[in-house]
């Protein structure tokens, strides 16, 4: 009998400035088995999206070097991250934020402090597509 092949383990970037937060996020994840790359500001957040290629990023809006606006539509003007679902969760969400987030790509958006299991639930369903 052949065995069932290997479940593939999802990626998810998160791209977050306070490390509190990125480390909370993180944590969170690895505990759902997911592997999980970290950015530090928008810049390195575009780079590590491009050279992991994730199943998913997580991010925040404030950032610095680039914002998170800004970064989400850089990430989806490469080809190959056009359709990966961006989460943003966020401290500093009025309804003009939230617009530009969502114009910007992202699919989810969290505000800050965000309830953990809704998010994993969120998380989940878009990578069970």
């Amino acid at each position: 009998m052949t065995p069932a092949p290997a479940k593939a383990v999802s990626t998810i970037l998160v791209i977050e400035d306070y490390s509190d937060t990125r480390e909370l996020l993180s944590v969170l994840l690895q505990r759902r088995g997911y592997n999980v790359v970290e950015a530090e500001d928008g810049v390195e957040g575009l780079r590590k999206a491009s050279a992991t290629s994730p199943d998913l990023i997580i991010m925040d809006l404030t950032l610095p070097e680039m914002d998170g606006v800004e970064t989400a539509r850089r990430i989806h003007q490469l080809p190959k991250l056009s359709d990966v679902p961006i989460f943003v969760v966020s401290g500093y969400l009025t309804e003009e934020v939230k617009a530009d987030a969502r114009s910007a790509g992202c699919v989810e958006v969290f505000p800050k402090p965000f309830d953990a299991e809704t998010l994993l639930k969120k998380i989940s369903d878009a990578l069970a597509v």
